[in-house]
């Protein structure tokens, strides 16, 4: 612990609030930036950052720009000698990086330099990577881009979800970042290898529809990759249908994909090699269930042999 060490912290999501939390136990935070209020559809609830959330118990100034880009002058105003950012959610001008006295770090959720960008925690976990990790960087002009003070992997369980990931990696994330500030003299830090360089886009609204000519292992990724959000879901007879929860099973009958092949005690979905078993489901309008409650209900609906497109 060393109060004499002034932070600025930049974040938004779960993500940065758990770094924020370990920044607050160890230095001085003297601002917190994050992104603006939203709210509901009816226009009447505001919806507050868990980063401002946490900002507003611990009495730490909070400032919420709009346009980081345009509107940064209040952040001239504290002297601090490290910016933190961490999930801020918008790209930050070089005269905000150049606010500390000594440096700029990111905590980014990804092995630097593969998933560059918005959503790395969700691409891999899709994309069945067996380990995840956390990266400490500085940060540059250009996205994701700079020279790497310290990684760690942690292993992709299998009932890892885009949630559970997200509160091991910024724990770990908030770790490695006190022991890179508290070591930050002795460290030599490494440039990004360019030709490993991938992208993880931000997630379009179009694909969280459940495609089941897929395979069955990749369906189960994208599910738990989207779970808490913004879920997965199908639809039967004009009814949407989201999915939290499933596991693959060895199927290799030749029904087309998306056929229902069981509806007894479980709902099993054949996909283009195996099949998927749902575990917990939440029709349009009801409550997330499990999948024996949802088929006292649905059984009907949900007869073998039914195709979900």
């Amino acid at each position: 612990m060393n109060k004499n060490i002034k932070i600025c912290f930049m974040g938004s999501p779960l993500f940065g609030r758990n770094v924020l939390e370990k920044l607050i136990e160890e230095y001085t935070v003297v601002l917190v930036v994050t992104q603006p209020d939203s709210y509901t559809k009816g226009g009447r609830v505001v919806i507050e950052q868990p980063v401002k959330l946490l900002a507003k118990e611990c009495n730490i100034p909070i400032f919420q720009p709009t346009n980081i880009k345009e509107d940064y002058k209040m952040m001239e105003k504290y002297d601090f000698d490290f910016l933190v950012t961490a999930a801020y959610g918008q790209f930050i001008p070089k005269v905000v990086l150049n606010l500390p006295k000594k440096l700029t770090l990111n905590v980014h959720g990804s092995l630097l330099p593969k998933y560059r960008g918005g959503a790395p925690i969700q691409r891999a976990i899709e994309n069945g990577d067996e380990y995840l990790g956390v990266t400490i960087m500085e940060t540059i002009l250009k996205m994701d881009a700079g020279n790497i003070y310290k990684q760690t992997k942690i292993k992709l369980e299998a009932d890892d979800t885009y949630g559970s990931m997200i509160n091991k990696l910024s724990i770990q994330g908030a770790h490695d970042l006190i022991e890179v500030i508290n070591s930050i003299d002795n460290i030599v830090p490494i440039k990004q290898d360019i030709s490993n360089v991938s992208f993880a886009y931000n997630i379009q609204k179009e694909e969280e529809y459940l495609d089941f000519s897929n395979s069955a292992i990749s369906v189960y990724n994208k599910i738990r990759a989207f779970n808490p959000n913004p879920l997965c879901h199908f639809s039967l007879d004009n009814q949407l249908y989201k999915v939290y929860s499933s596991r693959v099973l060895f199927d290799n009958s030749l029904n087309l994909p998306g056929t229902i092949i069981d509806n007894t005690k479980s709902l099993i979905i054949k996909c283009n090699d195996n099949a998927l078993e749902i575990l917990e489901i939440q029709p349009s309008g009801k409550q997330k269930m499990n999948i024996k409650d949802f088929l006292n209900g649905y059984r009907n609906r949900f007869k073998i042999g039914t195709i979900i497109k």
